[in-house]
């Protein structure tokens, strides 16, 4: 807390200093005697007067929200005292945008008074943030002293990923032996009809195929396909990022990351993540919901780390990948050493398909129009392009995403390529 004169307190005091000098020079007691009221304000600043006492409570609507949601911010203030006038400052963190209302009111308060006012902001990007620090200042009646204060409460809010609606997804080509969508060629539990053939002791009755069994005079049963699911392991490129929030190559990796994400989880798949950065942060693979909300959680902080010291990633450690798992990674192609780890994985037989995530668009936010920007930009894509079609010739399966177009169908050619009977392995 710091007590402090306003400007008007030394407007004033400049003002008595120069009826003193002008008192001196004229030899006029008039301005003496005219000097004493004002005098006497500023006498006002050296006791130090006991504060107001207040309480002051903040509530806010929502703590877990997606990107592009709003929220209502409501300050209360709860006077004990008189308060002539009391100003109060809500500090919105640099990628939180004010909607409508006023994050800085000034009140005023009888004793035993509840005052109060409230805002509404807008989350664009995703992140952790912090509104929970409040600038307070407390004016005297006269407005020459001026009490300020800072309070800082936890009022932690945090912003996930928008989430695309995904139907329809690559099918991987391997698949693991837990209960699933994909249906295998081995014969088994399952509800995918197979072969037919004759009744065998051990067999169920409820397997027996009573219209085959009346044609042939004999007891046939219906063999059923098992149902697989896979395992699913995001790669996310983090060694480098183009843009601007919440438009950055890095943010839409995450945000594609999440759609195809809830995508394989709907098909009971086991999703994993690995973070491919300035360290390597990931998630083993697991399914249900629960699984749902830790990847949300480990999506959120994903961010790029700069530092003098290059860290030379260029395999990704055994541990973190299972073995015949679908590995998607996504990233914008700008950085070797992610393109080199994910064709050291197609070296060792994983099944990988690259979603290249656009940077022209991202960088022309940034830049802007106009001519100069414009066809360096396309001199830009037209090497984006190649790269990316140089990997199609090492074989590696590439999908190309810009922000302009919908997930899905980024992800539906390759989709469509891939024949069923190559996911029932």
């Amino acid at each position: 807390m710091i007590m402090r004169a306003t400007p008007l307190a030394f407007s004033l005091a400049t003002l008595i200093a120069w009826i003193l000098f002008l008192d001196i020079l004229v030899d006029r007691a008039e301005l003496f005697v005219a000097a004493i009221p004002l005098a006497v304000g500023l006498t006002s600043l050296v006791p130090a007067r006991r504060m107001p006492r207040f309480e002051l409570r903040q509530r806010i609507s929502a703590d877990r929200l997606s990107e592009g949601d709003r929220i209502v911010v409501s300050l209360t203030v709860s006077a004990l005292d008189p308060i002539p006038m009391i100003e109060i400052l809500t500090v919105l963190p640099a990628l939180v945008e004010l909607e409508a209302g006023h994050n800085r009111v000034v009140l005023a308060a009888e004793a035993g008074q509840e005052v109060g006012s409230s805002f509404q902001v807008a989350c664009p990007a995703r992140g952790r943030f912090d509104l929970g620090v409040i600038y307070i200042r407390l004016w005297d009646r006269s407005g020459l002293s001026v009490i300020e204060m800072r309070r800082a409460t936890s009022r932690p809010i945090s912003v996930y990923p928008a989430v695309a609606r995904i139907r329809r997804v690559p099918q991987p080509v391997r698949t693991q032996f837990s209960i699933g969508n994909y249906v295998s060629p081995r014969l088994g539990e399952g509800i995918e009809p197979g072969e037919i053939r004759r009744f065998l002791p051990g067999d169920r009755t409820r397997h027996i195929n009573w219209r085959a069994s009346l044609r042939r005079g004999q007891l046939y049963v219906t063999q059923f396909h098992e149902e697989r699911n896979a395992d699913v392991v995001l790669l996310l490129d983090a060694l480098s990022e183009t843009g601007a929030a919440p438009h950055s190559t890095l943010d839409l990796s995450v945000r594609a990351a999440a759609g195809i994400a809830n995508a394989y989880l709907a098909r009971k798949d086991r999703v994993g993540f690995v973070e491919f950065g300035a360290f390597l942060r990931w998630i083993d693979p697991a399914t249900g919901r629960r699984q749902s909300d830790v990847l949300a959680e480990g999506l959120l902080p994903a961010a790029t780390h700069f530092s003098y010291v290059v860290p030379q990633l260029d395999r990704l450690p055994g541990r973190m990948l299972p073995r015949q798992a679908l590995v998607i990674a996504l990233t914008p192609l700008l950085d070797e050493r992610f393109v080199t780890a994910v064709i050291d994985l197609m070296a060792r037989g994983f099944d990988v398909i690259v979603l290249a995530i656009s940077p022209i668009e991202s960088t022309q936010r940034v830049l802007g129009r106009s001519p100069a920007n414009d066809i360096a930009c396309r001199l830009w894509e037209i090497e984006w392009r190649e790269k990316a079609d140089a990997l199609r010739r090492r074989g590696l399966a590439i999908l190309e995403w810009h922000p302009d177009m919908a997930l899905e169908a980024a992800l539906a050619p390759l989709a469509r390529s891939r024949p069923r009977w190559a996911a029932r392995r």
